[in-house]
């Protein structure tokens, strides 16, 4: 039932929540913020405010708000009717954008007053779970309920990422360019911290319906993590791979990371995040399956593993006859990264058929020129990364160092990222072309046909790009995290309410 303002104040913030909760709104925020939400929703929900056809009306997902679906705009109340003096009914509208096209980004480093409004009222949507996420879910509830009430999730999730950023390093002294392999207690300690990692990852959002702090922060810290701990992972298996110096490193990261950034643009464009493909396989069973793999090879000899041909593996068992020539002569590293390439493009390929086959994309009221116009433009979204993947085989990778490489590329495709993963919560266009692309494809070129750069000068130009996108990444997502949690009204690592 609708309530004034005044009604809304006698409140405490317990009944207050609990109002939000029955409609299905975000909790958080302070008071102000909370009544603010419930009155979007009372308007919202008004026939007076919204004369148009039943038929006419969408709701967007996670927002307590109407949309019209042909317009996409969502009218929300004003906070004061001095803010909305100029704006007919004192409403404001917001745009979904997520449809629209534009070329380049605009200036602003900042998230837009729509934008924000739409974070505010995001609820995050997973896929299906696979069997084996229902049998450890006990176990990471049991976990959970240890730890203490006043920890802030975003720790929980900082903490995971930790457990990464450690193993990075000593991977890093010991194996500084993946062409030799580390000590096998190195190998052990990194499958540990894959366990780790990933079980604080699925105690995150448990510990924040625990306290009563869930937010869409938390998306952005939860999958932000995800992201640049690829990197981590990609480590892990070159360095036992020993694949440094070739293009096989490039094929690895480059596919991991592209195939991480096309699951946020699924969900930017479904709202539905993919994590599994069936009941069978999913995140959950690849992060455990490679911290056991890192157990098992900390224990066996894996360059005479590795490093040895096909025909040489199945021989003892008698199927060495049954390879194909092309691949009896090929060592068992370059076979598995192979068989991991076409892996991750039917995953990729899956992943455009869902999306473009999408009622939001190809929905049975849109004409063909619409439908047509909204795969083109879904698709283009995918070029800042691609052209990221493609320029990383431009230089020769026997000319510089993997490693300068590698974190130069993986922190510039983790940015983009990033702004895919926050775009697609404020609903914002996320432009063809990032310009943080050009730095990196122009470093490439310059390395790639300058006779006159010498070894050392193309390692000093990646290692300048190396502290340029981590800088442009700290700085990115400082700014966003201090916007959000504005509009939130809470602390990133504090369950404390802001007074502000």
């Amino acid at each position: 039932m609708a309530k004034s303002e005044e009604e809304y104040n006698t409140l405490t913030c317990v009944q207050l929540r609990a109002i939000c909760k029955e409609r299905g709104l975000v909790q958080s925020g302070v008071k102000k913020v909370v009544i603010d939400r419930l009155m979007a929703d009372d308007n919202a929900s008004s026939p007076e405010s919204f004369p148009q056809k039943d038929d006419d009306i969408g709701i967007i997902l996670g927002s307590p708000t109407k949309v019209v679906a042909d317009k996409s705009f969502v009218k929300t109340p004003a906070k004061s009717p001095a803010a909305s003096s100029s704006s007919i009914d004192n409403y404001e509208e917001f745009k979904d954008d997520t449809h629209t096209c534009i070329l380049f980004e605009g200036r602003s480093r900042y998230l837009s007053p729509s934008g924000l409004h739409f974070i505010a009222n995001h609820q995050y949507r997973p896929s299906e779970y696979t069997h084996l996420d229902n049998l450890l879910n006990p176990f990471w509830t049991y976990l959970t309920e240890c730890l203490p009430l006043w920890l802030a999730p975003n720790m929980v999730t900082t903490l995971g990422g930790m457990h990464c950023g450690l193993a990075y390093a000593i991977l890093w002294y010991y194996c500084p360019d993946f062409d030799n392999t580390p000590p096998d207690w190195v190998v052990m300690f990194a499958g540990y911290c894959s366990f780790a990692y990933y079980t604080l990852d699925c105690m995150d959002g448990k510990q924040a319906r625990r306290t009563g702090s869930s937010s869409p922060l938390g998306q952005l810290f939860d999958h932000g993590f995800d992201c640049i701990c690829t990197l981590f992972f990609v480590a892990t298996f070159s360095s036992y791979l020993e694949i440094g110096g070739t293009h096989w490193y490039n094929l690895l990261q480059t596919s991991l990371q592209f195939a991480f950034f096309m699951a946020q643009w699924e969900e930017y464009h479904t709202h539905v995040l993919p994590h599994n493909a069936g009941k069978w396989i999913g995140v959950t069973e690849v992060n455990y399956a490679s911290a056991l793999a890192a157990f098992v090879f900390s224990i066996i000899d894996r360059d005479a593993f590795f490093q040895r041909s096909m025909e040489k593996t199945f021989a003892p068992l008698g199927l060495a006859s049954l390879l194909p020539a092309p691949v009896k002569d090929m060592e068992v590293r370059h076979f598995a990264l192979c068989g991991w390439g076409i892996m991750a493009l039917v995953l990729m390929g899956l992943s455009v058929q869902r999306t473009l086959c999408h009622p939001r994309i190809a929905g049975e009221d849109m004409d063909a020129s619409e439908i047509r116009f909204n795969r083109i433009n879904a698709m283009s979204k995918l070029a800042s990364p691609f052209l990221l993947c493609a320029a990383a085989f431009i230089v020769p990778p026997s000319f510089i160092r993997t490693r300068y490489l590698s974190v130069s590329l993986g922190c510039a495709l983790s940015l983009l990222t990033k702004k895919m993963i926050i775009f697609s919560m404020a609903k914002m266009p996320f432009a063809i072309l990032q310009t943080d692309i050009f730095p990196f494809i122009l470093a490439t070129i310059w390395i790639r046909y300058d006779a006159r750069l010498t070894k050392e000068g193309a390692d000093f130009i990646l290692g300048v790009l190396c502290f340029w996108y981590a800088y442009r990444l700290l700085r990115w997502v400082n700014v966003a995290i201090n916007q959000i949690c504005a509009k939130l009204g809470i602390y990133c690592f504090r369950l404390k309410k802001r007074d502000d």
